[in-house]
């Protein structure tokens, strides 16, 4: 009943994903199951894998179907399609490079067990290379995890709670899925939404539960150039916009916040023109916020306009 469920996402991980299985077994909390999904690896990511599928039957290995886009966002949804099969009760998202510390199930599972209005539970977390050099002392780490506006603060980036840190309750979890359109950012694209509709109460674990491996093979890290980056990041951004828009989920933080990106940032004047009529509106009840905003967005649109004249004019 106490089963904690871990999506494992992997592809072409090889010469890494024995570390992070490993850790997987070494768990304190032996209540688990682990679903691989594979990405359709070329690698020997399944011979590897397969000496642990003969070990332990807690370990099962999904190849990804055509139903779901190459991708991170796309492995990871036929996992929690297969976690809503099995009515998971706890899901843990995790990585194939990264590790688990012994006790990151038992002291995230212990609170949920306890107290179930908590939605769930996170960690702190420590980058390395190599894993020898980990030796998985319980440490606090500057990494900020708590908030009393959980959905403003993680927009601004003040907590950082990234996809391997939380343990969620798996019927809040598996009411979302992952966009698979974005290249980026698609676990921050996912909780921005869960944070800004669900009513959650979690808890942070205030020690060093897992570690995020740094390598040149990183999923982001030198696969894409920056122009590829600065256009998965507008689409990451138009994405939650879109998304914001459709379901009437306005603010007054989101508001500002849209504006500074659409004007600072991303330069678009219409997403501008579109956020200007929001305001005109005055629904949110702005005041003097509302006129400066108003401001900004004409002085940006004739600026813009004046350079697009002049620029045809060269």
């Amino acid at each position: 009943m106490n089963k904690v469920t871990i999506l494992l996402a992997t592809y072409n991980r090889a010469h890494l994903i024995s570390e992070t299985l490993d850790s997987i077994i070494n768990q304190t909390y032996k209540n688990w199951e682990c679903i691989i999904v594979d990405d359709n690896s070329t690698d020997n990511t399944f011979e590897v894998v397969e000496k642990y599928l003969n070990k332990d039957e807690r370990f099962s290995y999904n190849l990804k179907t055509s139903n779901y886009k190459k991708g991170l966002s796309g492995t990871r949804n036929q996992g929690l399609d297969i976690a809503a099969e099995r009515k998971a009760a706890f899901i843990q998202l995790f990585d194939d490079d990264d590790i688990m510390h012994p006790k990151k199930l038992e002291f995230q599972l212990e609170p949920l067990l306890k107290d179930e209005a908590l939605m769930f539970t996170t960690c702190k977390y420590k980058h390395f290379n190599p894993v020898k050099d980990l030796e998985f002392k319980l440490v606090d780490e500057d990494c900020n995890i708590i908030s009393k506006n959980l959905f403003e603060d993680f927009y601004l980036g003040r907590v950082r709670i990234n996809s391997l840190g939380p343990l969620w309750r798996g019927y809040i979890l598996l009411k979302y899925r992952f966009d698979e359109e974005l290249l980026f950012a698609e676990e921050r694209d996912l909780y921005l939404k869960i944070f800004l509709i669900e009513e959650l109460k979690y808890k942070s674990i205030e020690y060093v539960l897992f570690y995020y491996r740094k390598h040149s093979q990183s999923n982001t890290k030198n696969r894409y150039n920056d122009d590829i980056k600065r256009l998965a990041h507008y689409k990451s951004d138009l994405n939650f916009y879109t998304f914001v828009k459709e379901n009437a989920l306005w603010n007054k933080f989101l508001v500002i916040q849209m504006v500074r990106k659409f004007i600072f940032i991303h330069f678009d004047s219409e997403i501008s023109k579109d956020l200007l009529e929001i305001i005109r509106r005055d629904k949110l009840n702005l005041g003097f916020r509302g006129e400066i905003l108003k401001v900004l967005i004409f002085v940006f649109l004739l600026m813009k306009n004046i350079f697009i004249k002049i620029s045809r004019k060269l």
